[in-house]
């Protein structure tokens, strides 16, 4: 009797085993029969292309392997609205894991068009989409939307600060305000409450449109500004190239927010982080929600660090002198011998 129960008792166990083994070999099939995971990357326009960069790069560091663990329906609106509308309804129709944008702009269409789906949303880079009322809150209970912002709305306080930090003489600062944008009216009103501490009149110019910016800007001479003040919006984004290319013919200092900005572009200097590096850091949050996290638990996060980026070349060609402080404070000089 004895030896009749203990062989019972082994086969229990040995049937428990198998069956344990068998579970993790059907969990395995099951997480392997959701791969490879299905991101849409629906961007607006082509000055953010290095976005898409810093997202595959940052997934190939979390262990997601393109084309084995992750497939990327990557599209391009150009800055057509209507388009941008309709690559979001097709990546919503083909039952996407996850869609992946950036900029407000974009990011406010997108919130709108996955509101009834539930489709996470995980944007890259957007200049202070909670200020701008694109998202109720940086961290929300019922959110399907989540990010790295760029910070440029509350950073502007600090960008004045430091453009009065490396041109002491300067008194008058020309920015373009964007009618119709929420971001770049959100970064005016900080820019209007903090340039009287730093002693600094502000040239505000009102503007609907790209051509708009660009009109304005050739119309500004030394006498109206210093130096010129990018604010986040699409259309100062747009024409970040042309500004900087009439600022460079008139020899006036561009300050911008954006490192492509000055390495891509030809603006002077920039305090702020770049597309690369927030599209890289909203990699974490892509990885984490395709491995099950809720999109509520992962509240939209800020730039991990900014840089103090200044172009020696575009320095030399409007005939401005850094100094040996602000030389040294810099993270990133730009030239041609040393493009880093």
């Amino acid at each position: 009797m004895h030896r009749t129960r203990k062989n019972s008792f082994e086969i229990v166990i040995k049937f428990l085993a198998v069956a344990l083994v068998l579970s993790f070999l059907n969990l395995d099939r099951s997480v392997a029969a959701e791969r490879p995971f299905r991101i849409g990357i629906a961007l607006p326009g082509d000055l953010i292309l290095s976005c898409v960069d810093g997202l595959k790069q940052g997934m190939n560091n979390l262990g997601f392997i393109e084309g084995q663990d992750v497939q990327y329906l990557f599209e391009n609106s150009a800055g057509d609205k209507a388009k941008l509308i309709e690559i979001t309804k097709r990546q919503l129709a083909d039952k996407v894991n996850l869609i992946f944008t950036v900029t407000n702009t974009a990011l406010a269409d997108i919130v709108s068009l996955t509101k009834s789906s539930r489709t996470p949303v995980v944007f890259g880079t957007a200049a202070g989409p909670v200020e701008s009322g694109i998202v109720p809150a940086y961290a929300t209970r019922d959110a399907h939307i989540t990010g790295v912002t760029s910070g440029s709305i509350d950073l502007t306080e600090k960008r004045l600060e430091v453009l009065r930090e490396i041109f002491p003489q300067i008194k008058k600062i020309a920015m373009f305000v964007e009618i119709n944008g929420g971001s770049s009216k959100a970064a005016a009103a900080v820019a209007r409450k903090s340039a009287d501490q730093f002693g600094l009149r502000l040239v505000e110019r009102q503007i609907h449109n790209k051509q708009e910016v660009i009109e304005a800007a050739k119309k500004l001479t030394l006498s109206d500004a210093d130096v010129m003040f990018q604010l986040p919006g699409r259309s100062n984004s747009s024409a970040v190239g042309e500004l900087a290319a009439i600022t460079k013919n008139k020899r006036m200092p561009f300050a911008v927010y954006q490192s492509e900005h000055v390495r891509d572009h030809g603006a002077l200097l920039s305090y702020g982080t770049s597309y690369f590096l927030q599209c890289k850091q909203s990699a974490r949050l892509v990885g984490l929600i395709l491995k099950g996290t809720p999109v509520h638990q992962l509240p939209i996060e800020r730039p991990e660090k900014f840089e103090l980026i200044l172009n020696l070349d575009i320095a030399k060609a409007i005939g401005v002198k850094f100094s040996a402080a602000i030389l040294n404070r810099a993270d990133v000089l730009v030239r041609k011998d040393n493009n880093s």
